[in-house]
């Protein structure tokens, strides 16, 4: 019996993997456009954007004023009149000044029209922290999670930051995709076809038998991380990238914690009413009482020092402390 032959792959940056996917998705469909802070011929914040202002120009790609409000609220305008504009945010902390035109307006459009208008508007943000300190740090995606009409991505390899934007861009609803300053650097496999990513797809990146983790963007490697110290212990753990956080593929994660018995969920942000909260309560909601711990960044503002800010921030070692408190028999349930 043959094998299937494996699908060929480019090695590329996260960055470029974006500034492919929007290419692609450029020409393929007039209507696509790029406003921003710095997204013309300096390239993007991060150079995610190289190369499209000279293929596609300043119609397509418009640098915007430092107004975060009235980029959010064009780019919804303009999605609700039949284009599909990708806002770019620079910071999380600074799609707040936004989050009246993209929560009132575009994620309620189409239940405010009965479906006959839509707001096909990607607003793309970079989360995390690097030593920028407390107002360009935050990760705050677990707010957006609970917004109806609003879908949020959360890529943390190459090939998923270009799938799901292609998604994204193909979507006929708000979308918010959020990338993180330490992956921009980083390089994987992406396929050489044209591959969209579902949403609502989470990936398992690591199997295990003794717990799973949960997990998305850039601390999807601390939690790849943290498996492997576990490793040493002789402890097996289930590593899961959700991808998607609305909507939240709970299949994949409770057929996991059911073959484990035990969930630890990780993120970046503040674990009070965050990603983790919401993936524990809907586990339980399906398996009943778990064994379960949350790890995310201590309750402080995030410090542009990098003691400070290391200190905040969860690590393998918190991680993999965390998971081994899970194995004592004396508590059902646990936080940290």
């Amino acid at each position: 019996m043959s094998s299937k032959p494996a699908a060929a792959v480019q090695k590329m940056f996260f960055r470029e993997a974006i500034a492919r996917a929007m290419r692609e998705e450029m020409r393929d469909n007039p209507n696509i456009l790029i406003l921003g802070q710095d997204v013309g011929r300096f390239g993007g914040s991060y150079r995610e954007f190289d190369g499209l202002f000279e293929e596609f120009g300043a119609d397509r790609v418009r640098d915007m004023p430092v107004a975060e409000a009235a980029m959010v609220g064009v780019g919804v305008g303009a999605a609700a009149a039949g284009l599909r504009p990708l806002v770019s945010i620079t910071y999380m902390d600074f799609m707040m000044l936004g989050f009246d035109p993209l929560i009132n307006y575009g994620a309620k459009l189409r239940y405010k029209t009965g479906g006959q208008l839509t707001a096909p508007v990607v607003v793309k943000t970079t989360a995390g922290a690097k030593g920028q300190g407390v107002a360009h740090s935050q990760c705050i995606e677990a707010w957006l999670m609970s917004v109806p009409g609003l879908r949020v991505v959360v890529p943390a390899t190459p090939a998923d930051a270009y799938g799901l934007l292609k998604t994204a861009l193909r979507s006929d609803g708000p979308v918010v995709y959020v990338d993180h300053k330490r992956l921009f650097p980083v390089a994987g496999e992406v396929p050489i076809e044209e591959v969209a990513v579902p949403f609502g797809s989470a990936r398992i990146c690591r199997p295990g038998t003794d717990l799973t983790i949960t997990s998305h963007s850039f601390m999807v490697r601390t939690a790849l991380e943290a498996a492997k110290l576990l490793e040493k212990d002789g402890l097996s753990a289930e590593v899961i990238d959700l991808r998607s956080l609305a909507p939240l593929d709970m299949k994949t994660i409770v057929d996991s914690v059911g073959r484990t018995g035990r969930l630890l969920t990780l993120e970046e942000g503040q674990i009070t009413t965050g990603v983790g909260a919401e993936v524990v309560t809907r586990v339980i909601e399906h398996l009943g009482p778990i064994r379960f711990a949350r790890v995310g960044a201590l309750p402080a503002p995030i410090s542009s020092n990098r003691v400070l800010e290391a200190a905040c921030l969860p690590d393998a070692g918190r991680v993999a402390a965390a998971a081994r408190l899970l194995q004592s028999p004396k508590k059902l349930v646990s936080s940290c």
